[in-house]
């Protein structure tokens, strides 16, 4: 009963000391939600501004519905229709494609944003010449995420920034069963995210 009696403040001595590293732990942790917080709001605010900033330089595009431009949370995307970027059937990049590209460009010198660009098709399998370098639209609309990426690193950016994949048939935006449809799921998108941020997506 002595022994039991001895150790009661010990045990107590015990359960306090981990009581504190527990608030200790907690408090860090909350500490690091609330940094995490800070740097997404100041993140979101800048990243109103750049989008309307990129509206106005793409206004032309916008207006000719040559591409459509969303603000997210964590993020601003751009979406273009491939007919515009590329000639029908191939790699071939199209003028306009190199107008819009050298935009970008310019912009994004003046921004350490990283760009996520994904490349889809629609539901049709490559053909003729293009089907024997790219046998399935896996390797085509990887291709073509490539290559835009490729142009935008040519023209000086770093290569860091960027992520190039491709999404072949999946995520359609429109209906496969009509040319229309088919034209509006042949597409790049591209997502310009601040660095320094962490997102649960790439």
């Amino acid at each position: 009963m002595r022994a039991l009696t001895r150790a009661v403040p010990y045990v107590i001595v015990v359960v306090l000391a981990l009581t504190n590293l527990s608030a200790c732990a907690s408090k860090k942790s909350y500490d690091a939600s609330v940094a995490r917080g800070d740097s997404l709001q100041v993140a979101n605010v800048q990243l109103q501004a750049d989008y309307d900033s990129l509206q106005n330089i793409f206004a032309t595009e916008m207006e000719a519905a040559s591409l459509d431009m969303q603000l997210l949370r964590d993020g601003i995307e751009i979406e273009l229709p491939a007919d515009l970027l590329f000639e029908s059937g191939s790699l071939t990049v199209k003028r306009s494609a190199s107008e819009f590209g050298m935009k970008l460009v310019d912009y994004l010198k003046g921004n350490d944003y990283l760009v996520f660009v994904t490349g889809y098709t629609d539901s049709q399998n490559p053909i003729g010449n293009l089907a024997q370098r790219y046998p399935t639209n896996w390797e085509l609309s990887a291709a073509r995420a490539a290559l835009a990426v490729r142009f935008l690193v040519g023209e000086g950016l770093s290569g860091s920034r960027f992520w190039a994949t491709g999404r072949a048939a999946n995520d359609p935006v429109a209906s496969n069963s009509t040319p229309e449809g088919r034209a509006k799921n042949r597409r790049l998108r591209l997502v310009l995210r601040p660095a320094g941020v962490v997102y649960s997506t790439p």
